[in-house]
């Protein structure tokens, strides 16, 4: 074997490599894109629900005629709030990573930040649930003047059951963010 045939066996391996590493790359972004748009729906949908859960709770509030209570509207209010102020920026960075047109390293600073805004929300979100079953604990007893046991017996299952899926929910949606962010980097340091 000569110097010519083994630079041409060289260069057609080399390229050979270079098609499978470019395969590669392409079908890990799709994977990526993939994951992150899924991710950009199903958030979308739980933002759908939960404003048709607002429009029903203020119709409720209108049905049992107690639309002059006060709790029900900041109950209401402070929800809208935190979706304006909590949920829309965490919308706008995923439906932006969902579009993939920014470099691997911008996108990979925004989910970072998409994350740390997911743990402030999860906080803030549950010392909400946290402030409004306090509250309807100290309104019944405030009304009742004994509360039965079986009354008891509900609202500590309610808290149990609440702090259960708040934590189920909190888990999952961490690991599909962890998933999302391990395949950006995979993706970077293949651009790398």
């Amino acid at each position: 074997m000569n110097l010519d045939e083994l630079k041409q066996s060289w260069d057609k391996l080399s390229e050979r490599l270079e098609r499978e590493e470019l395969l590669r790359r392409e079908e890990l972004r799709m994977i990526v894109e993939s994951k992150v748009t899924s991710y950009n729906n199903r958030i979308k949908l739980n933002q759908y629900l939960g404003w048709l859960v607002l429009v029903c709770a203020v119709g409720i509030l209108f049905v049992q005629g107690i639309q002059d209570d006060p709790f029900g509207w900041i109950v209401i209010g402070t929800v809208l709030l935190m979706d304006a102020f909590l949920f829309a920026p965490m919308y706008r960075i995923l439906q932006r990573l969902a579009k993939f047109e920014d470099t691997i390293v911008e996108q990979e600073q925004m989910i970072i930040r998409f994350e740390q805004m997911f743990v402030r929300r999860s906080i803030v979100v549950g010392c909400f649930f946290a402030c409004v079953f306090a509250y309807v604990i100290i309104e019944a007893m405030a009304r009742h003047a004994a509360l039965t046991p079986s009354w008891w017996l509900w609202m500590i299952l309610t808290i149990i059951a609440s702090a259960i899926a708040g934590g189920w929910r909190y888990m999952i949606e961490r690991e599909r963010i962890v998933e999302i962010r391990q395949r950006i980097t995979a993706l970077k340091q293949f651009e790398e």
